[in-house]
């Protein structure tokens, strides 16, 4: 028997079946498809991470403006030793309230009230100069609460305590009148009246606005009611002193209500000199800035 030291041949792995040339173009083209859709979705993505509100709230916002609102300037009239129309309490007027007797500024008024029976309320105008001699002073008023027996005016030329003054009544009668007070030896407060109360037809009635405007030229004093003249009168026992607004209360339950709405003080234009034959009765204007008194019924001068 022989032997043979011839191997058998080393046998080779069995290949795998070959592939058809579509099957493989098909498989590239597969392939590139995907890369393709893959590159378009990161592109999408950081274009949409561009546009997103996370981004866009990242950005500096625009200022929203808003109006400034600034406090009225109050111009006063060119001359005028005060004037005050209420918007704030910047002159200092004296605001305390308490037993019946009311100081209220709200809404560009000053309001006075008093409640208590035969009692007056006095509201000094807070002037630079408190010892005025020659002016005129106007007062825009309005009467809202108070019977035929309640009155509001002014205390003109007054001392300091007002124990001696001149004083102007506007009264619930439709009357107007001046009296001066003074003290006699025993220091008891005295009246005497220089005009009587004297009927107008010029008031306007409760709830209305009335303007009274007193002059004062050294001895004589001159009222106005809404720019008619209604009294003149020449007295010299007081040149100078303070203003002050008041109101007077008398028996009503109800009390007295007075708002005011401007106080203007001004210097007399030029120098000033009563008529020396002008009649008294009602119906004159008399013009403060120019200092000229005309008859309002007529239209003529008078000096």
């Amino acid at each position: 028997m022989s032997t043979s030291t011839r191997r058998p041949q080393d046998r080779l792995p069995p290949l795998p079946p070959m592939r058809s040339k579509k099957s493989l173009l098909a498989l590239l083209c597969a392939t590139g498809a995907l890369i393709i859709l893959s590159g378009g979705s990161m592109l999408w993505l950081l274009h949409g991470n561009n546009d997103s509100p996370g981004k866009a709230a990242q950005a500096t916002p625009t200022p929203t403006p808003y109006p400034t609102l600034a406090p009225p300037t109050i111009t006063p009239p060119a001359g005028a030793l005060f004037y005050d129309t209420f918007v704030d309490n910047s002159h200092g007027w004296s605001l305390a309230s308490n037993d019946g007797y009311f100081r209220i500024l709200t809404d560009d008024l000053l309001i006075l009230a008093d409640t208590n029976p035969d009692t007056t309320l006095t509201e000094s105008v807070p002037t630079v100069n408190t010892n005025l001699d020659n002016y005129v002073i106007s007062v825009d008023f309005t009467v809202h609460q108070g019977d035929t027996h309640d009155s509001s005016g002014l205390y003109l030329r007054g001392d300091g305590s007002l124990d001696h003054d001149y004083r102007v009544d506007v009264n619930g009668n439709n009357t107007v009148d001046i009296a001066k007070e003074w003290l006699d030896a025993d220091q008891v407060e005295q009246t005497t009246m220089l005009v009587s109360p004297k009927h107008t037809s010029y008031l306007n009635p409760p709830g209305k606005q009335n303007t009274l405007t007193v002059i004062l030229i050294g001895p004589t004093i001159t009222v106005e009611i809404n720019s008619l003249v209604v009294i003149m009168v020449s007295d010299s026992s007081y040149t100078s002193g303070q203003v002050a607004l008041f109101v007077h209360h008398s028996k009503s339950p109800s009390g007295v209500t007075v708002s005011y709405s401007r106080v203007e003080i001004d210097r007399p234009a030029m120098p000033w000199l009563p008529p020396a034959s002008a009649p008294l009765s009602e119906g004159f204007r008399c013009c403060a800035k120019n200092v000229q008194c005309v008859d309002f019924r007529e239209h003529h001068l008078l000096y």
